[in-house]
Parts: structure tokens; sequence; C-alpha cells
């Protein structure tokens, strides 16, 4: 595929707006905006930087008024999570947001590659590769959302997206808003281009499994469910979710205590009903891997036998048998730069 081309330099660049997400990561911030006016390419009359404060206790918002005083700061009575985001979408003026937590940043020409690649795909929604700081860990490697979700420690949206889909969905507090917004960016029918050849860096390693953060991902993806699958996706999708719960008790029993969590995510999804295009349902109840059924990814009773006691066989097999699905899916889930729209 050919590379797009940079956007034109001086005026005629777009206006960029940074939406920064803060919530007592004070000495990480001072690194993302110190990145932000230091290393990226970019002029500084094009780029207004926002940062939208989460109720930090730990002078967060007090060392952004001392050393950075060029950035616009918002602040938050109450920690609202994901949707604080939405305070910047609503006071920015770009003509593209470019969405970053506290803990990440992007340097040199990142910014040129995305707005032209944005540009030259017609693309709504530029997700990046997120990479921990020096030659540490592929964030994608370790968990690849596809074009149905993405990495949402940065991403570049146009104004239409972050305006005309009211932002992050507030019933979503963290994690799995990315899926949500996606399928809502799909269902009206643009388009989510990812491009690897924009690396962001996160500062910090992926998480292993931690019971709260498994939680609160399994109650946004129940939301999701109840709030935009259609009837015909949604009892499948909700039955795999219970599933879940259950096949993954067998090894971690405390899982089961997430139960609940799944049933008060669909109970708020449905009280929050917006069903997406029947397209765009049975696109994320076939395609999405959260989604799915874990029986697929189950080892079969012969092999269970003879790895019996063996847990890294057991990991093995389920990391094999899930590359396997995003192999089959590689509409949904590009090994390179892909795009999708429905």
């Amino acid at each position: 595929m050919k590379e797009p081309s940079r956007p034109p330099d001086g005026p005629d660049l777009p206006l960029v707006t940074v939406a920064v997400l803060a919530y007592n990561r004070r000495d990480a911030l001072r690194v993302n905006l110190t990145k932000l006016r230091d290393e990226l390419e970019w002029p500084a009359d094009r780029l207004e930087v926002i940062v939208v404060d989460n109720a930090s206790t730990d002078g967060t918002a007090e060392m952004v008024r001392s050393e950075f005083g060029e950035v616009q700061l918002i602040r938050n009575d109450v920690n609202t999570g994901i949707s604080g985001w939405n305070r910047a979408f609503e006071a920015g003026t770009g003509d593209w947001f470019l969405v970053l937590d506290d803990d990440c940043y992007v340097t040199g020409d990142a910014l040129h590659r995305a707005t032209a690649g944005a540009r030259g795909h017609e693309a709504d929604l530029v997700s990046f590769k997120v990479k921990s700081p020096g030659e540490g860990d592929v964030f994608n490697e370790f968990y690849d959302p596809g074009l149905l979700a993405f990495w949402g420690c940065s991403a570049l949206l146009s104004r239409r997206a972050a305006r005309e889909l009211g932002g992050f969905d507030p019933g979503i507090f963290i994690w799995g808003h990315e899926a949500e917004f996606v399928a809502r960016l799909l269902d009206r029918g643009w388009r989510h281009l990812h491009l690897p050849e924009v690396v962001s860096v996160h500062m910090k390693s992926p998480a292993g499994f931690e019971l709260a953060h498994h939680k609160r991902n399994l109650r946004s993806f129940g939301y999701i469910t109840g709030k935009l699958l259609r009837p015909r996706d949604l009892f499948p999708v909700a039955a795999n979710l219970i599933l879940r719960v259950l096949t993954e008790s067998v090894r971690r029993p405390r899982i089961l205590t997430c139960t609940p969590a799944v049933a008060a995510g669909m109970r708020d999804g449905l009280r929050n009903r917006a069903p997406v295009r029947p397209v765009v349902s049975q696109l994320y109840r076939h395609n999405f891997i959260e989604f799915s059924s874990p029986l697929i990814f189950a080892r079969g009773p012969l092999l269970f036998w003879r790895q019996r006691g063996r847990a890294d066989l057991a990991e093995i097999d389920a990391g094999e048998r899930r590359d396997r699905f995003w192999r089959e899916r590689a509409a949904c889930y590009p090994q390179g730069t892909g795009s999708l729209s429905v």
C-alpha cells in the first residue's frame, strides 16, 4: 500500500486538539506534555493542548498551571472515568482530536502520518501501535483489539466523530469503552483506520491478570451487549459472557465473583438501549473476540487429559487458538495497516 503523503506545512495544516485525561499521574503527565512541546513535529500555532484533570489529589493541576501555562486546564470535581475526555471534546476547536492518556505520548512526525492516513483513507478514527518505552512490549501483540476496538490510551478522532457521537459513553467508567465507541462509529458508516506506522509510547508494560480489572472489563462487555446489540445477537452474546465466567473459573475460582458485574453491565446497557444496525450487531457477535464462545478456545477431552496439571501447556494451547481466531478474521484483525467501514 502506498504510504500516505504528509499534509502541507504551514497554515494549511489542520488544527489539532490534544485531549489529555489525567488522574494522579503528575510525573507521567509532565513527561507527556514535555514530549508534546519539544519532540512533536507540529507547529505550535496549529496545536491546542487541553488537559482534563479527573479530580487528582497529587498536585497534577498545580503542576500544569506552574509549568505549562500554554495548556488549557479543565478540572473535574469528581473522577468521571473515561467520559472526562468529553469535556475536552466540548471545549476543543480542532479539526482533529488526538486522545491521550496522561502516561502516553507521541513524538516526531506521528501527527503528520496520522492526519495524512486519515485523509487518504477517509477515516474518522485512526488507531496506533502502542508500545512500552525503549525496546519494551508492544501492547497490540499482548492483546489485539483489531478494528472493532483500539488501545484507548492514544487515538486520533475527527471533529465530527468526537462531537456527533457524543464522545465516550459515561455508562462505562473505564475499559471496554473503545469497542462501544467503534461500534457506534461503524454504525454511522464511518471508517476506522489502524496505522501501525504511528507508534505511541505508553509508560508502562501490559498488565497480567488482575481480578478487579477483569471485573470492570466484563461489566463493560455486558453493558455494550445490552445497549447496542440486536436481540438475535444480544442473547447468544449474553450467554457467552456468562459461559466465559464459568469456564475461566475452573482455573481461577475467584472469577465467579465477576458474574454480578456482567449482569449489572447488561442491566445498565438495557436502560440506555440504542441498538446499532443489524449488520454492525452481527459483525460484533461473530468477530469480536470478547463476544465469542469460550468453548472455541477450550482444549478437547484428549488434549485436556494429556495436559492435565500443566498450566503452561494450557496457556500455549489457548494462545494458539486465539491466534487462529484472529487469522480467520483478517478483515477485522489486520496484521498491518487496515481499515474498516460498514
